[in-house]
């Protein structure tokens, strides 16, 4: 496993920051046999198992069949004469186990512990502390694209968008348009819906002889009259018939999201793309990370009460040093705290004091880091 696409830092970074007790016990392991030697070597790539009268099994860590403890621990098993459990979690990576010289694992009194650097549990908590960050500053840090995101016009000629900074802005519409209308003839169902998400249209007929639920995946269609074709093709009642003119060069992944829709015999839905493209808009403050606000122009103004999309990609490219700097120190922290008694929530002895914090608790995590406070409330999502 790695990091989220949109960490905040790295696990180097982390366990830089932590120092060199960054490692786990990962499993036990021993050789039931009690004639010549027998030894276990954990190598950068492979696990080599020494059976003086059997000879040596070398496994192969880098190998999909053996890449997870879970896998690595079985393959141990399955050698005559080894025994091997998990301590560590099984998901965790094989080749980030500590290389060691040949250990002597001959019987039970010489079960041995090897042990693993705790990447997999850093970085669930650098996962954790991206997004309780992302969280208190109420918005996106690290780039990534935002498609069909809808916004209502205000007066004026100018549109706020909820992310920033803008890097680009790919396409601005305004207001609906009915792509193509959906029915379904089936008379013994109990209901019809039709459901569009950001990624699939998901088509259900609860009970009767055309019982289904099905998920088509737009990006797997290359206009919407493809998409149209499939719906069809499933059978179970679904009659569609296109509305649009351009349904046939459009793309089924501009479909807009619309929550679950009951249908029948006579009853359709509609499935709507983003109507009118509009040109000559601008964003302001273009490519400066620093002061970029996320701020659309639009010269003939936005009309109050009109539902507006855009496609656009905002985020920093280059994470700020303080946010970076607070996710690591967030991160370290919970993980100094995985090493002590989880039942413990605080202790003072004299001037020192420490208690526990859980990343779910926004503010008592700050509050108990108001240096790392006072970094990041900069970037704290502007008051409209």
């Amino acid at each position: 496993m790695a990091v989220g696409t949109y960490a905040l830092t790295s696990v180097e970074e982390v366990f830089a920051y932590i120092g060199s007790d960054a490692q786990r016990d990962a499993f036990w392991v021993y050789f039931s046999g009690t004639s010549g030697t027998n030894t276990i070597q954990i190598n950068d790539n492979s696990v080599v198992l020494v059976d003086a009268d059997n000879g040596t099994t070398t496994i192969d860590i880098t190998n999909a069949s053996y890449d997870t403890l879970t896998e690595l621990v079985a393959a141990i098993n399955a050698v005559a004469g080894w025994n091997a459990g998990l301590i560590y979690h099984g998901s965790a990576t094989s080749t980030d186990l500590i290389t060691t010289g040949a250990l002597d694992a001959e019987g039970q009194a010489k079960e041995q512990t090897i042990k693993i650097k705790d990447v997999y549990l850093i970085e669930r908590l650098i996962d954790r502390a991206t997004d309780a960050i992302e969280r208190y500053l109420n918005r996106k840090i690290k780039t990534r694209d935002y498609s069909r995101e809808p916004y209502f016009g205000r007066s004026g000629d100018k549109l706020l968008l909820d992310q920033y900074p803008v890097t680009r802005a790919i396409r601005l519409s305004r207001g609906r348009e009915n792509a193509f209308s959906i029915l379904n003839t089936s008379t013994d169902a109990t209901y019809c819906t039709v459901e569009v998400t950001s990624s699939v249209i998901r088509l259900i007929v609860k009970d009767g002889t055309n019982d289904d639920d099905t998920s088509l995946t737009l990006s797997g269609y290359t206009s919407i009259d493809a998409l149209i074709t499939a719906i069809e093709a499933l059978g179970k009642g679904w009659d569609c018939t296109a509305l649009a003119t351009d349904t046939s060069t459009r793309d089924a992944d501009e479909l807009l999201p619309r929550p679950s829709m009951n249908v029948t015999t006579t009853k359709s839905a509609y499935v709507e793309t983003p109507d009118e493209d509009l040109a000559d808009y601008k964003l302001l403050k273009y490519g400066d990370e620093d002061r970029n606000e996320g701020m659309i122009y639009y010269s003939p103004g936005f009309s109050p009460n009109t539902e507006y999309f855009i496609d656009y990609t905002a985020g920093f490219t280059t994470i700020p040093e303080s946010l970076a700097h607070a996710c690591i120190k967030l991160a370290a922290k919970r993980y100094a705290e995985s090493k002590t008694d989880p039942t413990m929530r605080s202790e003072t002895m004299g001037d020192y004091k420490y208690e526990r914090f859980s990343l779910l608790d926004l503010d008592k995590v700050f509050e108990g880091m108001p240096g790392l406070k006072t970094e990041i409330d900069v970037f704290k999502k502007r008051i409209i």
